[in-house]
Order: C-alpha cells, then structure tokens, then sequence
C-alpha cells in the first residue's frame, strides 16, 4: 500500500508542489482582502487546489501504461482502489493543514480571521471535495481515463450543486419547525456538521461502488 501512494506522489509531484504554492499565495492574498465573499473561497480553494492532483493521478497512471502493470503485481485490485482513496484523503488533510495554517497567521496579523464562521466554512469546503471525489473515481473507473479531464470538471460542478441544494433544502426544514424549537441550537454548526457527516459517509460508501467497477473493468 506505501509502495502505491508513493508512486501516485511521484506521479504528480510537480503539479503537487506548484498547487501548494499556488494555494499559499492566492488564499493569502483573499484573506488579507478581509472581504467576507472572498474569505469563503479562501477556506475552499487550498482543498480543491490539493485534491486535482489526487483527481489527476488516474490519467497519469493511463498515460504511463501503469494502470496496466500494476495489474500483474502480487496486488489485489481491491488495495490499487484503497490506494487511490487514501492518497484523496491524505491530500484533503494536506489541505485542510494549509488552510488552517494560513487563517491562523492571517489572524495574529491582522485578527477577526480565524473565527467560527470560518471553521464552518472549512467543514464545508471539506464536504465539497469529498463529493468531488465520490463521484470522479467511479465515473472514472466506468468511463476511462480519457474522459477524465470532463469527469473532473463535472464532478467539481455536481459537489457546489449538491452544496446549494443542501442549503435550500436546509432552510425549507428551518421553515418547518417552530422558533422556539430551534432556540440555543447553533444553526450553522448544525448545517455544517451535517453536510460533512453526510458527505463522509456518501464518500465511503462511494468505495464499495468504486471497488465492485474496478473489478469488473477489463484492461
């Protein structure tokens, strides 16, 4: 399993490094704006900047011919589908770390960054991108790698989708309950908290599906 997340790294490990600075240097600059539009795509773009290069490791493995090769490794497809998933999540912590960070040096120079509203943004962002990636390793899997760079784009489109839907639906439910029932809960944790416990459990469930296509995909 180490063997397989390393060469997926080397694979696309320049694009990984360029993403990281990129994340660094545009979130930056959207924090300092202290724009409250602005500051939202600043807690979601090191996530989604960090998880392309996940996304982009499938084309690279096709191009390479590896996809094939790893095939006659003493490997089960089963851990060559549980190396993609770990190498997704591992770029979402990588992320999510950067996010922090940067919100957090923002905070001690110039303060009101790091506040609650930006926690939850966070919880968002990290909700968004495992959308993104329930979505693109089984179409990917089913489709092929060629359609890959349409997969991306479509699942990225499909994760905002499914985020607004969420909250108009969200608030159609606040509409149906009683003032009184909603006094001292926290609405926006409570919107947050469940967008990313449904995300994460769509996103592992998204495995068993990603699995059961891998294996029947004839290379």
């Amino acid at each position: 399993m180490k063997g397989l997340v390393l060469n997926q790294y080397y694979s696309v490990g320049k694009s990984f490094w360029n993403y990281i600075a990129l994340s660094v240097v545009i979130t930056a600059i959207l924090l300092f704006t202290q724009n409250e539009m602005l500051m939202q795509f600043a807690a979601w773009l090191p996530l989604f900047f960090m998880v392309t290069p996940a996304l982009e490791v499938l084309k690279h493995e096709s191009m390479s011919g590896w996809s094939k090769f790893v095939l006659t490794l003493p490997l089960k497809r089963r851990e060559v589908v549980q190396s993609h998933y770990l190498f997704y999540s591992m770029m979402i912590v990588i992320g999510l770390v950067i996010t922090v960070a940067l919100f957090m040096i923002a905070e001690s120079i110039i303060g009101q960054v790091m506040t609650d509203s930006a926690v939850y943004k966070m919880m968002n962002g990290v909700g968004l991108v495992l959308i993104a990636g329930l979505l693109n390793y089984p179409l990917t899997y089913q489709l092929g790698t060629e359609k890959s760079d349409g997969i991306l784009v479509f699942s990225i489109m499909a994760a905002v989708g499914a985020f607004l839907l969420s909250s108009w639906l969200f608030e159609i439910l606040l509409g149906a309950v009683s003032l009184d029932a909603l006094q001292g809960i926290n609405l926006d944790l409570l919107f947050s908290g469940s967008f990313l416990a449904v995300s994460l459990v769509l996103f592992i469930a998204s495995y068993v599906i990603a699995l059961y296509v891998f294996k029947r995909k004839e290379f």
